[in-house]
């Protein structure tokens, strides 16, 4: 597959819906489509009222193929933000073709290009597939911390 016709763009207020559709097959993908609770509306406010975030789109010729999320996270020792990328997702359909390595490039790029000089990700510690993907690239692991989440609505 020709992946220089792969090109990436960050998505505005209509792209919401796909965006939505993406986190779902992610989800699904996942084997987590429950945990999927969002909705078109709280998305779009997070990402395009409250500019959270930042999703931008992979396309392949004239077909969506992909999407990423990612925010900045302030290192206070480093005094410098890294970009935290909470998705990363390519339709089945186009896995294996060389059109990931070549997103994860372009979103490199682009992050740079924004100032930031890390980025950072988690991954399900079952996902094979994806850990040698990330680890074909040259990522590495982080070890040493014990990651922790803390509901705010139950107090």
């Amino acid at each position: 597959m020709n992946t220089e016709r792969l090109t990436i763009r960050k998505t505005t207020e209509e792209d919401v819906g796909l965006i939505f559709d993406f986190i779902k097959g992610l989800a699904t993908y996942e084997k987590r489509p429950q945990d999927v609770t969002g909705s078109i509306e709280t998305l779009g406010y997070w990402l395009f009222e409250k500019k959270a975030a930042t999703a931008v789109i992979a396309e392949y010729g004239d077909d969506a193929v992909g999407y990423a999320i990612y925010y900045p996270v302030f290192g206070s020792f480093s005094a410098i933000a890294n970009a935290h990328l909470e998705d990363l997702f390519i339709k089945p359909e186009y896995r294996r073709k060389g059109l990931g390595k070549e997103f994860f490039s372009e979103l490199s790029k682009t992050l740079k290009s924004e100032g930031y000089s890390k980025i950072e990700w988690s991954c399900l510690d079952w996902n094979t597939p994806s850990i040698e993907f990330y680890n074909r690239i040259g990522a590495k692991q982080e070890s040493g911390r014990v990651y922790f989440e803390y509901e705010l609505n139950e107090r």
